[in-house]
């Protein structure tokens, strides 16, 4: 793996997600400086003012604002029918509480149609959560596409020694995650590098993926880890909600740090 840093790194894919942390107290600000949003790579036309597709995705929207089950964070909604029928899931970082998730599937819907207009394919990422909508079933599809990362430029003391630290933590991670079962894949965990610098890392699946495409899922955005955040301090690769890194001497305030983001509209061979 290339030389990664030791403060903040995800990477974040459609189907999964790595975050790795060391020592990091994270705050949500007003404003998400981790938002992000794309649209699908691949033209999937857009949708005009009063249609019919609009509709159906306001009819989405409030479903989202309007949650009443847990669910264990994961929400698969639909609205409307062919050829205007619009499918959503929506997946919450597995550490958060109900009303943490509600807060962020609100805030990134609400930044999603404000930033991201009028495009039939979308995702986006906040700090906790990601929302997606398309005009076709996403339904336990595995797509590395879009897809983000999020780095901070300080780098590790001790490059070799952290990576492989992480790689070991990150492999660990994804083996348990993937064998999750269907209401949950999330991992969490921490380890040490050469000078006891403590390194955290969350990796996690939507969990309509089965173990074989959510292994698949996390081993691409572990190898596009070294490609997104190489010689940073930290980074993160949304393949399915969120990896992160950070030193034991740094306080992070979300307002304050932004994750270099990539997304992937192409689908995993």
């Amino acid at each position: 793996m290339a030389t990664m840093g030791s403060s903040r790194l995800p990477i974040i894919l459609s189907c999964c997600s790595l975050l790795l942390l060391s020592f990091a107290t994270l705050t949500l600000s007003a404003e998400d400086v981790y938002f992000e949003c794309r649209y699908a790579e691949e033209n999937k036309g857009n949708f005009t003012d009063k249609s019919t597709y609009q509709s159906n995705l306001n009819d989405i929207i409030s479903q989202l604002s309007n949650l009443t089950d847990f669910n264990y964070g994961f929400h698969n909604l639909s609205a409307g029918g062919n050829p205007d029928k619009v499918f959503a899931t929506a997946l919450c970082a597995g550490d958060k509480t109900p009303n943490e998730c509600r807060t962020c599937f609100n805030y990134t819907i609400t930044k999603l149609i404000e930033r991201c207009p009028w495009g039939k394919e979308v995702v986006a990422w906040s700090q906790f959560c990601m929302v997606r909508y398309a005009n076709r079933d996403i339904f336990a599809q595995l797509d590395s596409d879009p897809r983000t990362c999020v780095y901070n430029p300080v780098n590790a003391s001790n490059p070799d020694v952290f990576n492989q630290a992480l790689s070991n933590l990150l492999t660990n991670l994804s083996n348990e995650a993937s064998t999750g079962g269907a209401l949950r894949k999330y991992a969490a965990d921490n380890t040490t590098d050469d000078p006891q610098q403590m390194i955290f890392a969350a990796v996690q699946c939507t969990p309509d993926l089965n173990q074989e495409n959510c292994s698949l899922c996390l081993n691409f955005a572990m190898s596009e880890l070294s490609k997104c955040c190489a010689g940073s301090g930290s980074c993160a690769v949304p393949a399915t909600i969120f990896t992160t890194i950070s030193s034991a001497s740094s306080t992070i305030n979300i307002g304050d740090n932004r994750r270099v983001g990539f997304q992937m509209d192409k689908r995993l061979p």
